[in-house]
């Protein structure tokens, strides 16, 4: 009961110290000008309707009544002096609904003082001097006055996000499809539609921003989806393959998916996708584990341990019980429930144990039906579900009651098939981004309780294709339709990330590199002798050239020997040599240089003695006769062959 007592006593004191604050002021700016008193009225207006003093009085007198206070307690509260005494010494003038209603009405001050002091360096014009002789303090104008409260929550948010310091990564030409952080914020992995992978370490980078590696992991596929593993020693890549890859932190591939069959029309028996992939994500929990969407109307669970085939098989359907493609799947925080986006726009959700027969939870109506909805991305406490539609919508659900979004932001042109939507890292905000055809893109993030617009502004002449908040850097990365991709930071808000490299000097060029080699060091007296004379330095075009007047090093090399006479050649090489003379071990001299005649000689005898092969071809009777060698025929001129003729038919 005593508790009780202070505690009203406490509140009386504040309700009266802001009565006759509020009186005070509204006598001290009384003024013999009508402008002053015109301003006074709106101003007690204002009072009026922010405090609602006779409302609290009556309120307050009827707690006095039912609580039956002590002549000391009244004693107390018609005291002003100890009010404002306990008011100054707790920090604060009220409970409840009037200590928010003056903190409002605090915000809506600060800036019209920032106004005021403004303005009060600005010259005034005779008119106003006269009237303002008694007092030195500038009146507001009328559009300070009329301050709305949604400047004053965009001036809080601004504060709150860390979009104040912008650095740009190139990336490539084309639109950029993947964006992946590791979780300690160190690498950043970017992927595009021209099947270019980078590597950016943020460590190792300085102000010039340049990645240092670039692999092509699908070839000629574009980049579908980019994820970090929950360890940050793998990344797991999607493309418009049917194969996904797991790639180490070095872009060396660890694993890549089977594909499966396309004759077999049962998906459920295929060993993997036989179409392209939309997106693929790891696991929460277990880091073998990961699962894949594709556009052949199934959704597939893979373990990196199993290299034959997949874990587990969802064959999506639509409400006509026909196979329907997905779009986009996701686990949730402790990876208990799957989420997955159809083309017919329903959201189905299935409990990872199973059974995958048909959907745990299932609206048919979540978005417009034709459209593909872009993203889904739980919150942490699981049961908050937010998906980035094509019917230019962002919605938020509660998958308890999913019959009905607990809020939709509309408006929110969605041309690129991959836009991203996401949460803060205290959820307090909610961030997707705008893609049109033409034009520049948003970014625009929501106040995650009321989903009214907290910020909006412009990336530049593209749009916005991928988006990222990382929660440990407190940095936000956004992806361009124009192959850029940018990193909004805070230096008051976030931490390490881009702020290691955005104030590093570029790092100098060695005295090497700027002036060739041997330049610098090289004296030139051209009227030295020949003896001490050093060799100027000459280009790659004046060494060449010089080299083409040498006629040692000009000289064409030997044409390579074919044909009878090749093996008359001098020159060979040292296995050439041991080859050729292995050959005539074996096979003797070439024919060419032994006497034909005395290869045939040599078998004159054998055939006299055994003509078991000669004679049924001359006969028994038969002699071989040979010409008698003499000096007249060592002597002929031997009879010139007749030279062949060849005609072409």
């Amino acid at each position: 009961k005593q508790w009780y007592q202070r505690r009203v006593a406490i509140t009386a004191g504040g309700l009266i110290s802001d009565i006759k604050h509020s009186e005070y002021s509204a006598e001290k700016n009384i003024g013999s000008d009508t402008v002053n008193k015109n301003n006074n009225e709106k101003k007690s207006e204002k009072h009026a309707k922010v405090f609602n003093i006779d409302q609290m009085m009556s309120d307050f007198n009827k707690k006095v009544e039912n609580t039956k206070i002590s002549t000391i307690d009244k004693a107390i509260i018609d005291d002003d002096n100890d009010a404002d005494n306990m008011s100054s010494i707790m920090g604060f003038s009220g409970f409840g609904k009037m200590s928010t209603t003056k903190s409002k009405a605090a915000k809506k001050e600060a800036p019209k003082k920032e106004a005021a002091k403004a303005s009060s360096e600005v010259p005034q014009s005779a008119d106003s001097i006269k009237s303002n002789d008694s007092t030195q303090n500038t009146e507001l104008s009328d559009s300070d006055e009329d301050l709305s409260d949604e400047e004053t929550e965009i001036t809080d948010a601004t504060q709150l996000l860390p979009i104040s310091h912008e650095i740009k990564l190139n990336h490539a030409i084309k639109a950029v499809s993947g964006l992946a952080l590791d979780p300690a914020g160190a690498r950043l992995v970017t992927g595009s539609q021209d099947s270019d992978v980078k590597y950016w370490d943020f460590n190792a980078m300085d102000s010039r921003f340049q990645s240092f590696r670039t692999i092509q992991p699908m070839e000629n596929y574009q980049i579908s989806s980019i994820e970090y593993s929950i360890t940050g020693d793998s990344t797991l890549i999607a493309s418009g393959g049917a194969q996904a890859q797991v790639l180490d932190r070095d872009g060396s591939q660890l694993y890549q998916c089977r594909k499966g069959d396309m004759y077999i029309v049962d998906m459920g028996r295929t060993n993997g996708h036989v179409s392209s992939l939309y997106n693929a994500v790891w696991h929460t929990k277990d880091r073998n584990i990961f699962m894949t969407s594709s556009s052949d109307c199934t959704v597939r669970l893979w373990d990196i341990n199993v290299t034959k085939n997949q874990k587990t098989v969802i064959k999506m359907r639509g409400s006509n019980g026909k196979k329907i493609s997905p779009t986009h799947c996701a686990f949730n925080k402790d990876s208990s429930m799957i989420a997955v986006a159809t083309v017919d726009g329903a959201l189905s959700l299935f409990s990872s144990k199973g059974p995958f027969v048909r959907p745990k939870i299932c609206n048919k109506a979540a978005h417009q039906n034709g459209t593909e909805t872009s993203c889904l991305r739980f919150a942490t406490d699981g049961n908050k579900l937010l998906s980035r539609g094509g019917d230019d919508t962002m919605k938020l659900w509660d998958i308890r009651s999913i019959a009905k979004p607990l809020h939709v932001a509309s408006n929110l042109d969605n041309v690129f098939t991959g836009t991203d939507c996401c949460f803060s890292a205290d959820e307090k905000f909610v961030m997707t981004g705008t893609s049109v055809k033409r034009g520049s893109g948003d970014l625009v993030f929501f106040d995650t309780e009321t989903f009214a617009e907290a910020y909006r502004f412009s990336v530049g002449e593209a749009s916005v294709s991928k988006i990222l908040w990382h929660p440990k850097l407190n940095q936000i990365v956004v992806g361009c339709s124009n192959g850029i991709v940018k990193v909004y930071y805070s230096p008051q808000l976030s931490s390490r990330g881009v702020l290691l490299c955005a104030a590093k000097p570029r790092r100098r060029q060695a005295k090497n590199d700027e002036i060739p080699t041997g330049l610098s060091q090289q004296i030139l007296n051209p009227y030295s002798l020949p003896m001490f004379r050093e060799n100027r330095f000459l280009y790659a075009k004046r060494r060449k050239d010089k080299a083409r007047r040498d006629p040692m090093l000009s000289s064409a090399p030997d044409k390579p020997a074919y044909g009878l006479d090749a093996h008359k050649t001098k020159g060979c090489s040292a296995s050439a040599y041991i080859s050729k003379q292995l050959a005539l071990d074996v096979h003797g001299p070439p024919a060419e240089e032994e006497d034909p005649r005395e290869v045939l000689l040599k078998y004159a005898e054998v055939c006299e003695k055994d003509p078991y092969w000669i004679a049924p071809a001359y006969g028994p009777e038969t002699k071989t006769s040979f010409q008698e060698v003499t000096e007249e025929t060592l002597s002929e001129e031997p009879v010139p062959k007749k030279p062949m003729y060849f005609y072409n038919k």
